[in-house]
């Protein structure tokens, strides 16, 4: 390196333009000097010394010593580089540009999230069910058979996600149920840095497969906010669905934040479990083809076995016959299994029948072979994607990344109780308490039949279709009691059949026992800590500028090595919708409480159970140890001021009608405009409201579905067909109310309307209108109460993913010139 030296002399500018002595040195590599004279041809001349040679500018005072740039950009070990800046690149000294690399080696890591599968549901844990590769991983690792989730799937899944307890992080309830309480907000608190969050600062790619459902369901539409979607949660990429379920064969997919159609259709093979595994192995794959030794952490959300429960019929065709003795010779079954596994201890009792279920023997032919179906269908759906799940397992293994790859498997939460007495055909019926069989159990709801229309008869009819896409089906609540073998009650409950769930760990390189059984009481919120404790770094305790709260789980690697270790958490607490419980040092104390059964939660039942002797809460001790039970309350109550659980609040129905669109009256949309989801679609089942279509018809030719709400299953659909204007009112796929115009849609500019008058709850009279003019009326004695779809929205100009009526196939998309849709809506 040449470095040029000169005295600046009289070079120093004044404040007039003239030069000065200014006591300034400058350095130049040129052999003639410019000057204020200088032109472009001089400054471009090549006229430097040796320019081959690295050259720095030094600007010192005349008595500094002259010191070079690229010494100052260089520090020793530990120091900050500090880049040094001349007039230009040639001049200047730059610091390298550090980016954050995992330590050599640091494992991938893979959160694998089932959903409503019970502790007894998966082969390696005794269920019916083949799950080959699961089992392979069970083989491979650890099955903890103590692990306990919070009862239903958005707070656990802010659990696993942060190591933080669920109404600590504000998410004490579904997405759906938001309140303005600071446990209940169902805003996942930014004071809890997720997984993804941590990961992504310690050089992890981050990606979200599936099931995300911890987005409030008021920002779930393209206005957002976004603050709580995927990517904004510390994931680089997302692909999947935003609410607690979707359809398999249609699903709501979104990638990154926009909402796109799905790749395929079910006649070209399409099904979502496929799809979620083929998208996570492109994102790795992607990563990995650029950076093949930076690790990763997917978040794979399986919408399995939530309902509905959809799949391929050659899968179903397996299991027909193998569920025909029932659920509760199924138990006993199981039960048996989980023994011989060692899973379950061997002194372990089974739970009496619930006494919301029948007993099997009970029931009529046509319910049984009805209810068979059903179990067939939803253990095909999870034998379907644990085949996936080995896809998955296959590329891990044949791109050489498997054995440093650490796989945590869990379910979300238990068995699901939403089936009720009968089983769903179309389980959009539950969300609006309707009885599709007719009965109810009164566990949840008071589900009400509509007269002449739901009955066993009628499901029974449909019994082939059941799995297909002419279904939206769940199993009823007599088998999700079977596939919580040995435990009582289900998911939305805090016994044991609502949060005691399976898990695994896998992780060769780092578990060295296969098979291992471990039986130390743990929890979601120990996941987090667990991958931090491996990966050796802390939570951290400021995130985005945001004071951190303290992790609230314990690490479980002190397990990986030792069976026999007590575990080391002393106490948990749960609660969900009014029901609660508390575990501390092998005891529980827990009181069931109704869903919307009302604020009387002083004279709920506690019960009270040794755990360690008693699994499955068969021998309630509470008469026995009186004392021991007012401790356990007390406890629970302190953690339930600790972690933000108060106030208690058993309602569902009330919390979510909160949120529907309410105020606004008047509303304009465009063709194009992205689908609009519930609960922000303005009030079509229990309001008043007009809706008018601005159209140019195209040689009086013009077809197409001008707006729609929902699809096959329930909704509303405005169309032109066959040069008349049809409305089409479906009741669940149960009954349509239609109405098509007397007179033909004219020629040119026309607009094109329907009129719903409210004259009742849920019940009101149809009108079409051409141009202003009344054009025919159908009475509609029964509207949908609550929702029309969880996947389908508000659409306009088309229909695209099943239609509201078979007069049509779907996307129908209108061939005219619409200009607008105006909507009103008197909110009355």
């Amino acid at each position: 390196m040449i470095t040029q030296t000169i005295a600046a002399d009289a070079k120093g500018r004044s404040s007039n333009g003239s030069l000065e002595d200014s006591g300034l040195e400058m350095v130049t590599n040129r052999r003639k000097v410019l000057s204020e004279s200088s032109t472009l041809a001089d400054v471009s001349n090549e006229d430097v010394i040796s320019p081959e040679q690295e050259t720095v500018l030094v600007i010192k005072s005349e008595k500094s010593e002259s010191t070079s740039a690229s010494s100052q950009g260089t520090t020793e070990a530990g120091e900050k580089c500090v880049p040094q800046i001349g007039l230009t690149y040639a001049d200047s000294t730059p610091c390298p540009i550090e980016t954050v690399k995992a330590p050599k080696g640091s494992p991938n890591v893979v959160f694998l999230v089932l959903d409503d599968i019970g502790y007894g549901g998966l082969g390696c844990f005794g269920g019916p069910v083949e799950t080959p590769n699961i089992d392979r991983l069970a083989q491979g690792g650890l099955k903890y058979t103590n692990f306990h989730t919070t009862g239903i799937c958005s707070p656990t899944r802010a659990c696993m996600l942060t190591g933080r307890n669920l109404h600590s992080v504000g998410v004490g309830s579904l997405m759906e149920f938001a309140s303005g309480y600071p446990g209940y907000t169902t805003y996942l608190s930014k004071e809890a840095a997720t997984m993804p969050e941590m990961l992504v600062g310690q050089g992890y790619d981050t990606y979200c497969v599936g099931k995300w459902h911890l987005a409030p369901s008021d920002s779930i539409n393209a206005a957002g906010p976004y603050d709580q979607w995927p990517m904004s949660r510390g994931f680089e990429r997302f692909y999947g669905f935003l609410e607690s379920h979707t359809s398999q064969w249609y699903p709501d997919l979104v990638s990154g934040s926009t909402r796109i159609k799905p790749p395929a259709t079910p006649e070209e093979g399409y099904h979502l479990s496929k799809d979620l595994v083929n998208q996570s192995i492109q994102y790795i794959s992607d990563g990995k083809s650029l950076q093949p030794d930076k690790p990763f952490f997917l978040y794979l959300a399986f919408g399995a076995g939530h309902w509905p429960h959809h799949v391929p019929e050659a899968y179903i065709d397996k299991y027909k016959g193998r569920f025909d003795m029932g659920w509760d010779a199924m138990r006993n079954q199981t039960l048996a299994k989980e023994k011989e596994l060692g899973v379950v201890p061997e002194n372990t009792d089974l739970a009496p029948r619930d006494q919301w279920v029948k007993a099997w023997d009970n029931l009529t032919e046509d319910e049984k072979k009805v209810y068979a179906r059903f179990a067939e269908v939803h253990a095909a759906y999870i034998d379907y994607t644990d085949e996936q799940i080995g896809r998955f397992l296959d590329y891990l293994e044949d791109s050489g990344q498997l054995n440093n790859t650490m796989i945590v498997v869990i379910s979300d939460n238990g068995a699901s109780p939403e089936g009720d007495a009968n089983g769903f055909t179309n389980t959009v019926m539950w969300a609006n308490s309707v009885s599709e069989g007719g009965d109810s159990t009164g566990f949840q709801n008071d589900f009400l039949p509509i007269r002449n229309i739901t009955n066993i008869s009628t499901m029974l009819s449909k019994i082939d279709e059941i799995g297909g896409p002419l279904s939206y089906p769940t199993y009823p609540l007599g088998w999700a009691m079977a596939d919580n073998t040995p435990h009582k009650l289900y998911k939305w409950t805090s016994h044991e059949g609502g949060t005691h769930d399976p898990m695994i760990i896998y992780w060769p390189d780092g578990i060295k026992e296969e098979g291992g059984i471990r039986s130390q009481f743990c929890h979601a919120i120990d996941v987090v800590p667990t991958v931090l404790d491996v990966l050796e770094f802390d939570a951290p305790e400021v995130y985005n500028g945001v004071t951190q709260k303290p992790i609230e789980g314990i690490s479980l690697a002190y397990t990986f090595a030792n069976s026999t270790e007590p575990t080391h958490k002393k106490v948990q607490y749960f609660e969900m919708m009014g029901t609660r419980a508390i575990w501390y040092d092998g005891w529980k104390a827990v009181a069931f409480h109704h869903l919307n059964y009302g604020p009387d939660f002083q004279n709920d039942t506690w019960e009270l159970y040794n755990l360690t002797d008693d699994v499955s809460e068969v021998h309630n001790l509470a008469d026995q140890y009186p004392a021991k039970l007012e401790e356990m309350k007390d406890r629970w109550w302190a953690e339930a001021s600790k972690y933000n659980v108060l106030p208690l609040d058993d309602r569902a129905g009330a919390r979510y009608s909160a949120l529907q669109a309410r105020g606004i009256s008047t509303f304009t949309y465009l063709p194009g405009v992205e689908k609009i989801m519930e609960p922000a679609i303005p009030d079509t089942r229990n309001s008043s409201y007009t809706l008018t279509a601005y159209v140019n018809t195209s040689g009086n030719d013009s077809e197409g579905v001008l707006f729609s709400i929902g699809g096959r299953f329930a909704g509303l659909s405005l169309y032109v067909k066959d040069k008349h204007l049809i409305f089409d009112y479906n009741l669940f796929n149960m009954k349509h109310y239609r109405v098509s115009s007397i007179n033909e849609v004219p020629e040119g500019e026309a607009t094109l309307g329907f009129e719903f008058e409210k004259t009742g709850r849920w019940k009101g009279e149809g009108r079409l209108f051409i141009n202003g003019n009344e054009e025919g009326s159908v009475d509609m004695s029964f509207t949908v109460p609550a929702r029309y779809s969880f996947e389908e929205g508000l659409e306009v100009g088309q229909d695209p993913q099943t239609p509201v009526t078979d007069d049509y196939q779907s996307p129908f998309k209108y061939t005219g010139d619409l200009e607008k849709v105006e909507m009103t809506v008197a909110n009355d």
